[in-house]
Parts: C-alpha cells; sequence; structure tokens
C-alpha cells in the first residue's frame, strides 16, 4: 500500500546573481485559451535556495500556501493569463488544471498559454507581450528561463500589469518587479528523496544523478539537494552527474551510457520522473531490472504507478496542481486590493510504496 508522507516546506530565501539577459521574438506560438467560466475543478514543483546552505526566511516575508490555500472571489470578472513551459510535460499541466481550477471558483476569465517550442524563452517573452497588449489584468509566470524572461517582466512592469512568479524564480537583480513568489522548495524536495533513498540503500552504494535543464534554477537545487544529501554518508558514491533535459527519451539514452561506464550502480536520482521513468527503462533494457534503485520528483501518474507497482522507488509529489491553484488565487487577491506576501511556499510529499 503506499504511503504519502508529507514534508513541511522550508523557506530558503536566495539572491540570485545573475548578469545580463536576453531577449527576442519568438515565431507563431501553440496557445491553449481556457475561459474559467468552462473549467470543471480539475484533482489536485520550486524554488531559490543557496546550493549549500538553507538559512530561513523570517516569517514576516514569507507565506504558507499549502495544499490549496484559501479560495477568493473576485471583486470584478478579472482577466488573468498563465504563461508556462509547456503543456506535454504532466507537472505543467498539473499546473494548468490547478489553475483552472482556482479561476472557476474565483470568478475569473483564464487564458493559458505555452510556447510552441516547448522551455523556449523567445516565445514566452512574445506571449507575455501579446496579452500585455490585449489588455490582461494580470499575469502568472513560470518562466523557461530566470534571467531571460526579464525583458517582458520589465513589459509588463512598463504597463502596469502584475505579474506573479511561480515555481522557477525570476531574476530581479535588475529591479524588475514580480508581486510575490509561489512555489515548492526544490532544495527540500530533493533532500527528502534523497533521504529516503539513502536509506533504502542502507547507507551504501554508487549513485548516478540525471539533471534537469543545464543552468535551470530548479535543476540546480534539486541536484544540490541531492548532493549535499549524499556527501553525509561517507558509503555512498555519486559517480556520475549528467544532464537529460528533463526529457524521458534523453534520460533513456544518458543512462544506457551511464550504465555502461559506471556496472556496479545500485541507485538513480533523476531530478523530475519523467527522466525517472526514462532511466528505469534503460535499466530494463540493460537487464537490470530490480536490481538498481530510481527515483523522481513530481509524482506523476505514471510514476505514480511505477512505484505502487514496485519499479520506481520514490517519487515527490511537487505539488503542480497547488502552484498553479496558488499562482491564479494570489493574483485574484492582488486585484482585489489585498497585499501579498513576497513569498509562498507550497507543500511537497514524498510518494513511496510502504
Amino acid at each position: 500500500m503506499r504511503k504519502m508522507r508529507k514534508w513541511a516546506a522550508l523557506w530558503v530565501a536566495a539572491a540570485l546573481v545573475l548578469g545580463g539577459c536576453s531577449s527576442g521574438a519568438g515565431g507563431e506560438a501553440k496557445t491553449a485559451e481556457t475561459p474559467a467560466a468552462s473549467q470543471t475543478a480539475a484533482a489536485a514543483e520550486s524554488e531559490e535556495t543557496a546550493a549549500s546552505q538553507a538559512p530561513e526566511t523570517p516569517a514576516a516575508e514569507s507565506g504558507q500556501a499549502g495544499e490549496t490555500g484559501a479560495a477568493v472571489k473576485a471583486n470584478e470578472k478579472y482577466k488573468i493569463t498563465l504563461v508556462v513551459k509547456n503543456l506535454t510535460n504532466p507537472m505543467w499541466i498539473a499546473v494548468q488544471e490547478g489553475a483552472e481550477k482556482a479561476a472557476a471558483e474565483a470568478g475569473v476569465d483564464l487564458t493559458v498559454l505555452a510556447p510552441a517550442t516547448a522551455d523556449s524563452n523567445e516565445e514566452q517573452i512574445s506571449l507575455i507581450e501579446q496579452s500585455i497588449a490585449k489588455g490582461t489584468d494580470a499575469l502568472v509566470v513560470i518562466p523557461a528561463d530566470s534571467v531571460g524572461i526579464v525583458p517582458a517582466v520589465e513589459a509588463a512592469n512598463s504597463a502596469g500589469i502584475p505579474l506573479i512568479d511561480v515555481n522557477t524564480k525570476i531574476d530581479t537583480s535588475g529591479g524588475c518587479k514580480i508581486e510575490t513568489f509561489i512555489a515548492v522548495e526544490n532544495y527540500t524536495a530533493a533532500v527528502s528523496v534523497a533521504e529516503k533513498l539513502v536509506e533504502m540503500l542502507d547507507q551504501k552504494g554508487d549513485v548516478i544523478i540525471l539533471e534537469g535543464k543545464a543552468g535551470a534554477q530548479s535543476s540546480v537545487d534539486i541536484v544540490a539537494g541531492a548532493n549535499d544529501t549524499f556527501a553525509k554518508y561517507p558509503d555512498v558514491n555519486v559517480v556520475a552527474s549528467q544532464t537529460a533535459s528533463w526529457n524521458r527519451t534523453e534520460a533513456y539514452n544518458v543512462t544506457l551510457n551511464l550504465l555502461e561506464a559506471n556496472p556496479g550502480v545500485a541507485a538513480i536520482f533523476a531530478a523530475n520522473d519523467e527522466m525517472a521513468m526514462g532511466a528505469l527503462e534503460a535499466v530494463s533494457q540493460a537487464g537490470k531490472s530490480g536490481q538498481i534503485l530510481i527515483t523522481g520528483l513530481d509524482a506523476n501518474e505514471d510514476a505514480k504507478a511505477a512505484v505502487d507497482a514496485g519499479t520506481l522507488a520514490i517519487t515527490c509529489d511537487k505539488n503542480g496542481n497547488g502552484q498553479g491553484y496558488e499562482g491564479v488565487m494570489k493574483a485574484v487577491m492582488l486585484l482585489n486590493g489585498e497585499t501579498l506576501e513576497p513569498n509562498y511556499v507550497v507543500d511537497t510529499y514524498l510518494y513511496t510504496k510502504d
């Protein structure tokens, strides 16, 4: 029987010190426009941390969003635009579903937009600029690039349109403004998975880490959480750490190569479930099913099914539904004239078979 274990999300303050930004006009982007009035409620993933330290943000500076937070009603029929990284990854689909649920409860019109090319910063900028031109009342954005998205944020600031940052922290060091940041704590989520994995390994064994997209802050934080945890155990050795860009097929190929180079591997820590499932296929292809523990993050449906079946060891529910829900609800609260905290943390849950 599976067990959902709640991990209290500790907010970690980190100032991004990143230089430069890029802008560009994207090509034609595929969008999914979903007026909230026609949506049904859907059933109910992260950010900034220092790589090796986790100082807590004072309570006055952050809020606990929890699973879904409190529903509010809009004072007017606001138009809110959600811009996500893509609508192919189950994590971002869960964010969309949570946002649609919030919009339906609050009584606002929601438009959901995603770049035609997954994770395209240039297309996200174009989508945001188009939304500004159409007169959206608020933007809820999950940026593909923390620094690259800055020109779009500056455009929203100039137009007087509030922007809610969700999941991936936007670099505000250059002066652009976000209204609040809503996310799970990726570092803490990774630590919880890594600690459970070490327990299952009896504190010994060689481990491979599959990283997310190179340079993505969420991947940086997850990998840091894993490495910091494994480093506490002298008989746990990270023998390889390589990006698979959040992608299942790429993870399959990367894992096959790494297994050939490291035949004695006891576990694979993947920074998301798509890569974990790719690793699972590779392990099977290599004839090592049942010999290597594999973990992921996001609690996608196929990953949870694999945990229930005993083929995947662990996943972590990064509550994409809750992140999307909170993003829209906080936008409504702001448009209603309420004051927001600078940060809100959404809870994560460890998903294991026992």
